[in-house]
């Protein structure tokens, strides 16, 4: 399903706020961090079979398994469960997604900027779980890191084009918990830990 938003569709005037000021405005929003990984697109979701039928994945040779630090992460229903992220059209991340129709949301526990660090770069060559603490997903979809607050599992159903960016919507078909620890957070562009001092 591919639903282009236009600002016509809103109501709203093409000329919107300046990006610099609403950039500078989303400092003010805490969010929760996640890495988001995904594997090559031949066989990449055995578990389940083929994906799903409305989404068009092209299956070009198998690539070594991808990594991406993200935010843009939002529960979408509990019926079935479903979320959705948000990815910059053209990157890695979402050409392969799209490709392989399944990926793992490993959302990261306080103790592991570390590792938000190293998936934030956009540098990254050779092996990128090369001294990562991880092991292959049971369900199909990318790689999960040890020690996360929560790993998911999930297939794509659909994606929508918005602006410079696609939102990718998926059905999570496996969850697993690590327990009752805190999850790392993100405030002014900063990390952050529950209760800790903002300054």
């Amino acid at each position: 399903m591919v639903v282009p938003l236009r600002p016509a569709d809103s109501g709203t005037p093409e000329s919107g706020a300046d990006p610099g000021a609403y950039r500078e405005a989303m400092r003010h929003w805490a969010t929760g961090i996640a890495v988001v990984t995904t594997r090559g697109a031949r066989g990449a979701y055995d578990a389940g079979g083929a994906c799903d039928a409305r989404v068009v994945c092209s299956t070009p040779a198998a690539r070594g398994p991808h990594g991406m630090t993200a935010n843009s992460l939002l529960s979408v229903s509990l019926h079935p469960p479903t979320l959705l992220i948000s990815l910059q059209r053209g990157s890695r991340t979402r050409d392969l997604i799209r490709e392989t129709c399944a990926f793992t949301v490993n959302i990261l526990a306080a103790d592991q900027r570390a590792l938000a660090d190293h998936f934030a770069r956009r540098d990254a060559v050779g092996d990128e779980f090369a001294g990562v603490d991880h092991r292959p997903s049971p369900h199909g979809g990318g790689p999960e890191l040890a020690g996360s607050a929560a790993v998911l599992a999930c297939r794509t159903t659909g994606h929508v084009e918005v602006a410079d960016h696609t939102l990718i919507i998926a059905e999570v078909t496996a969850v697993r918990s690590g327990g009752p620890g805190e999850p790392l957070l993100y405030l002014d562009r900063r990390y952050r830990r529950l209760g800790a001092d903002p300054g």
